[in-house]
C-alpha cells in the first residue's frame, strides 16, 4: 500500500513540473516578460527594449530596438547659407540629447549709405531658427557745420 501511495504521489509530482506550463491559461508572447537586451558597446551598458541613453561625453541618444540593435541618434550640422555661421557649445552641463546639442551663430552684416545693420541668427542642429537680433549702427555727418551758421544765443547785457 505504501507503495502504492508512493508511486501515486511521484507520477503527481512529475505530472506537475512536466506538465504545468500547459495546464496555465494560454498568454500572447507579448504578455510575457523578455529579458533580452541590447549591449552599448561604447558605455557598456545593458539596454532592455525601448529603453534610451544619452552618452554624455559624445552627445549622442541610443536606443535599443526591438530587433535588439542599437538606434543612435547624434547632433548633426545644419545645411546653413546665409552668413558666417559657427557652433556656440551648449551652456547646460550633463544635458540629455537634443539640448546637449550645440547650437550655430549665423552673423550677417549690410551696409548701406545710412548706416550699417547686423543681424544675428541663431540656429538649432536640426537649422531651426530659435533666436534672431538685429542691430542697426546710423552713420551721422562727420562734415559738421561751418562756423559761421553755428546758431548762438544773442548776447545779454546787464546793468551794474
Amino acid at each position: 500500500m505504501k507503495s502504492i501511495n508512493l508511486g501515486i504521489y511521484i507520477v503527481l509530482l512529475m505530472s506537475s513540473v512536466f506538465g504545468g506550463s500547459q495546464a496555465l491559461p494560454y498568454r500572447s508572447p507579448a504578455y510575457l516578460y523578455n529579458q533580452q537586451f541590447c549591449m552599448d558597446t561604447v558605455t557598456g551598458q545593458n539596454l532592455y527594449i525601448g529603453e534610451v541613453l544619452t552618452r554624455k561625453d559624445h552627445c549622442v541618444r541610443v536606443q535599443c530596438l526591438e530587433t535588439l540593435q542599437l538606434w543612435e541618434d547624434s547632433c548633426q550640422v545644419p545645411k546653413l547659407t546665409k552668413g558666417d555661421c559657427k557652433p556656440i557649445a551648449s551652456t547646460e552641463d550633463g544635458a540629455e540629447y537634443p539640448r546637449c546639442c550645440p547650437l550655430y551663430e549665423c552673423r550677417s552684416y549690410e551696409t548701406s549709405p545710412g548706416g550699417n545693420m547686423e543681424q544675428i541668427n541663431t540656429y538649432d542642429h536640426y537649422g531651426t531658427l530659435r533666436s534672431s537680433h538685429v542691430s542697426e549702427f546710423l552713420v551721422i555727418d562727420q562734415r559738421g557745420r561751418p562756423k559761421e551758421e553755428i546758431p548762438s544765443p544773442p548776447a545779454r547785457k546787464y546793468m551794474v
